[in-house]
């Protein structure tokens, strides 16, 4: 019965890969029958087209042949896009046409229907789906794990089906190697198969593994601020990237990928899920760091996260209320040496409007009048200069696609004429805004926002402070919010707890949407039960891992240093002859430093903020970047009851550098071992 089975699943797969193939050739053939076409028709405007534009006759005659000829290349290439489109479908299912199949009974009909499903959809020539995309409705079906009697949604109504069989595949190319029928929840093959695999320089998509509790997120009703709080290895990014996906494919009308602002801790991890979109026939939206944010808004950020305290962004607030601009807080405008508005023309324009109640319409509306009056300044002062034959500041002489009137109005768009440190230092009584309050500050009294933005995803929301959040949400104001972190990973100081994101956003009138994921299925049982030991109880009992029986953790503490010297060197030697990655991570920039001065000439390479991690190897790095990144070993060199005393910030350190290891874990202290470790 199974060889009978696994012969018309290789049957059905060679069917249908040699229809791919077909499909693939056809629609190579008519992109180039296209391009040829749209290459001869721009031959033809340019050979035969007459320009006649003697009489009005004549041009109206022309205008409608060159009309003619354009609406005709624009034609053939709106369908040259349209076949590209459907070609880069069919190279991406190439490699897999397709994962799994569904066997669904709907009420009232007598027979079974069939679905293969697969990372994208394609259809025959009479346009009847012969796979259909992970994320089109019945697909949910599949990932519910629920066999029998189910349902799924379409716009809101529910559709009762009877699961009758659910198969998973392991196919390469039109090669069937193996199916699986899964007859309940937890008895995932596909999933067991795919967490074996050695790490890479790339994260691994989920597509094919989507677990149950992760489905409900990606596929959770829009809702103004979703908060998913996961343990480590639960795919909290991978879940963040799928429902990114599924946000393009149910709104693949409507929303654009620069619609999505994805904010991300470093560039290290922007380097690691680059592709995850791109494979899915997805473009990446826009993605940013904290510093990339605040370098658009002109701040400069040090290049590190800002730990302002809440409290000075709510001062802000309450000291804006009656605020009333005056000269106290205006700079004039100069140019080259000339002064092109001076602070009492400035504030002549602002008192015209000082019985409005509102600091930022009267900061937008004096804008325009600004530039009118810093024109006729201009003006004045460079038919003054050429009077008396002198060297004048000739405005007109910029680049016009830059600035008008020598760059005067770019300053004043810019409200270079604004000086808010000064109402910084009277609303906060300090001299320095930090760039969290300089940015608040700023879009306070402006109120300048971004309109376009439609999602906003923060990943590893742990690490960030209330007041960041706040900057966030007064920026990206029209934004639906959806953020994921562990707290239990948050490794410095002064950073929001779930309950105070929650209460933020419940102030602004949002409602907040709260999920979890409590299982890993990242790191062997072994490891996971190491970490989670650092966990509070009441989440431990909770959590569970789902891989396989692996390796136990190496706890080594070395009595003495030249000890731990030839250990840290002989786990260093073993690893680099392995495949895979593995990543020694200290605490902080300290450990490196010193773990350098003992290795010397044979200590790995290094990850700096900026870099992208090997495809395989040993690599040193700081904690703080590699969160979020998952590696095959795992050392930790500096695990001490100095580095990792008791204290619940240490305790997440080590939990978030314990949770990076999938097979192996080495643990290493020179000297007395953290109290933490168990």
């Amino acid at each position: 019965m199974q060889d009978n089975i696994f012969t018309d699943e290789q049957n059905h797969l060679t069917e249908l890969y040699d229809r791919l193939i077909n499909m693939k050739t056809q629609m190579e053939a008519e992109l180039i029958d296209l391009q040829n076409q749209a290459s001869e028709e721009k031959n033809t405007v340019s050979d035969d087209l007459q320009y006649d534009f003697v009489g009005i006759e004549e041009s109206q005659e022309t205008l409608i042949e060159f009309e003619t000829m354009s609406r005709a290349v624009e034609e053939l290439n709106i369908s040259s896009r349209t076949v590209s489109t459907a070609l880069s479908k069919v190279n991406r299912l190439l490699p897999r046409p397709y994962f799994a199949r569904i066997n669904v009974q709907f009420p009232d009909e007598p027979e079974e229907e069939s679905y293969y499903i697969g990372t994208t959809s394609v259809s025959n020539e009479e346009h009847e789906p012969v796979v259909i995309d992970w994320r089109s409705p019945i697909a949910e079906v599949y990932y519910n794990q629920q066999m029998g009697e189910t349902s799924y949604e379409v716009d809101g109504r529910k559709i009762p089906v009877d699961l009758k069989l659910r198969r998973q595949f392991d196919i390469e190319g039109n090669v069937l190697k193996a199916y699986f029928d899964t007859k309940i929840a937890l008895e995932d093959p596909l999933l067991i198969h795919s967490l074996t695999r050695k790490r890479t320089d790339k994260m691994q998509s989920i597509t094919e593994t989507i677990q149950k509790e992760q489905n409900a997120i990606i596929r959770h009703p829009d809702v103004p601020v979703l908060l998913v709080q996961g343990i480590a290895g639960s795919g909290k990014t991978s879940v963040l990237l799928q429902r990114i996906a599924y946000l393009f494919y149910r709104r693949r009308h409507t929303l654009r990928p620069n619609q999505v602002c994805l904010v991300t801790l470093n560039p290290v991890f922007q380097q690691y899920i680059d592709h995850v979109l791109p494979e899915m026939g997805e473009a990446n939206p826009t993605t940013m760091t904290w510093s990339d944010f605040l370098d658009s808004m002109g701040v400069d950020s040090l290049g590190e996260a800002d730990i302002t305290e809440a409290d000075s962004l709510h001062l802000i607030d309450e000291g804006l209320v009656g605020f009333r601009l005056d000269e106290r807080y205006i700079h004039g405008i100069t140019l080259k040496h000339a002064k092109v508005l001076d602070k009492k023309q400035i504030a002549g324009v602002l008192r015209k409007y000082k019985n409005t109640s509102s600091t930022s319409w009267i900061i937008q509306t004096a804008v325009e009048e600004l530039q009118e009056l810093a024109r006729k300044n201009a003006r004045k002062m460079e038919k003054k200069n050429k009077e008396l034959d002198l060297d004048s500041v000739n405005f007109d002489d910029q680049d016009p696609d830059v600035n008008q009137f020598g760059g005067a109005a770019e300053k004043i768009r810019n409200l270079d004429w604004l000086d808010i440190n000064a109402i910084g230092k009277h609303i906060l009584g300090k001299d320095d805004l930090t760039p969290a309050e300089y940015t608040y500050l700023k879009l306070s009294l402006t109120g300048i926002s971004d309109h376009n933005t439609r999602y906003v995803i923060v990943d590893e929301v742990q690490d960030y402070t209330e007041a960041q959040i706040m900057l966030m949400t007064k920026y990206f104001k029209n934004a639906h919010f959806m953020m994921l972190g562990d707290e239990f990973q948050s490794i410095h100081s002064g950073t929001a707890t779930f309950g105070d994101l929650d209460r933020w956003f419940t102030s602004l009138g949002k409602e907040v949407t709260n999920l979890s994921l409590l299982t890993s299925y990242r790191s062997s049982p072994e490891i996971t039960g190491l970490f989670t030991s650092l966990l509070p109880k009441e989440i431990r009992v909770q959590t569970n891992s789902v891989q396989r029986e692996g390796i136990e953790p190496e706890i080594l503490a070395c009595d003495t240093h030249e000890a731990y010297e030839v250990k840290l060197r002989q786990v260093i030697a073993e690893n680099t002859r392995d495949e895979g990655l593995t990543a020694v991570i200290c605490e902080d920039w300290t450990g490196l430093n010193m773990l350098n001065r003992v290795l010397g000439e044979d200590a790995p390479h290094t990850v700096r903020s900026y870099e992208a991690l090997p495809k395989s190897g040993v690599v040193l790095m700081e904690l703080k970047l590699a969160k979020g990144l998952e590696f095959d070993t795992v050392i930790l060199p500096d695990v001490t009851k100095r580095d990792y005393p008791e204290g619940e910030l240490f305790r997440h350190r080590l939990y978030t550098a314990m949770s990076r290891a999938t097979e192996k874990l080495i643990i290493l202290s020179d000297g007395e071992l953290s109290p933490l470790v168990k």
